[in-house]
């Protein structure tokens, strides 16, 4: 008996620290029809957003901050682009907006990551309904570990300087599964904590993410990707970090009241704004 439940034990912690590979692919056309490109004055990078509704969009705090993020962007230099899924060639259901308004998360701290949020208010509402941009249907409901999801990124794939279609800049997917979230803390050498509105989540090759990426599960938009970190390589003289870092990402569900605050908004960010100071 005392043999079974030990074999028992075993076969449940290795089936908790499986991870199914991680594929990046190309998305298809209505699979992700709620995230948009966010390109701001930050040379050859693209961001990622959610709309939210036809008038506004979620993206990282990072996303709309300068270099040294002390400044918010203008809004009118900010362009979202919605209803397509690469840069060229454009689609005829592609729609382009500005900025009007930018609002950063006002407890957003750039060196713990904490609040990573920011809302944009389009200068035109996005064409709605449309075939090729919808609203993100927020996820409600706790993701259970080991849950698989999916993470959306903006990526041109290494290595295909010989197939000029490949080249192009392109909306991309990857799956995750979800991690414990003490576990995945425990492996941070700088703090030994996550956030309970923290989501973690591990890929098993290294992969180019941007904060703003967003994560859906079961088709509902859960989070917003906030920063990576590798975890140390145990039994060496000297920590090594591991190739396959942990992703950590906001849960977009405790944000509810203040993203329909910055909905109904009136008031634009004060001025000067920056998240060292306030």
């Amino acid at each position: 008996m005392a043999k079974c439940v030990l074999l028992c034990l075993l076969v449940g912690l290795i089936g908790s620290q499986a991870q199914t590979p991680t594929l990046l692919r190309d998305t298809i056309w209505g699979e992700f029809p709620s995230v948009v490109r966010v390109k701001t004055p930050r040379e050859n990078q693209f961001c990622l957003g959610t709309v939210i509704n036809s008038n506004h969009v979620l993206t990282s705090a990072f996303c709309v901050l300068s270099y040294d993020r002390m400044r918010i962007f203008p809004a009118r230099l900010v362009r979202v682009i919605g209803g397509d899924i690469s840069v060229t060639p454009a689609a005829i259901t592609r729609q382009t907006r500005t900025g009007q308004h930018i609002f950063v998360h006002e407890d957003y701290r750039p060196h713990t990551y904490e609040n990573n949020l920011a809302i944009i208010r389009l200068a035109e509402p996005f064409h709605l309904p449309s075939n090729a941009i919808e609203e993100a249907v927020i996820r409600m409901r706790i993701v259970p570990e080991q849950h698989p999801c999916d993470v959306v990124t903006w990526y041109r794939a290494p290595g295909t300087e010989g197939n000029p279609s490949q080249e192009i800049p392109r909306q991309q997917a990857f799956n995750v599964n979800i991690r414990n979230r003490d576990v995945c803390a425990a492996e941070r050498r700088t703090e030994f904590t996550l956030e309970e509105n923290s989501l973690c989540t591990y890929t098993t090759t290294t992969i180019g993410v941007v904060q703003g990426d967003p994560m859906f599960c079961d088709g509902e938009l859960t989070s917003i990707q906030s920063y990576v970190f590798l975890p140390p390589v145990t039994g060496q003289p000297q920590p090594q970090p591991q190739s396959q870092p942990n992703l950590v990402s906001t849960q977009v569900r405790f944000y509810l009241h203040w993203i329909h605050m910055q909905l109904n908004r009136t008031q634009p960010m004060p001025g000067g704004w920056n998240p060292v100071e306030y």
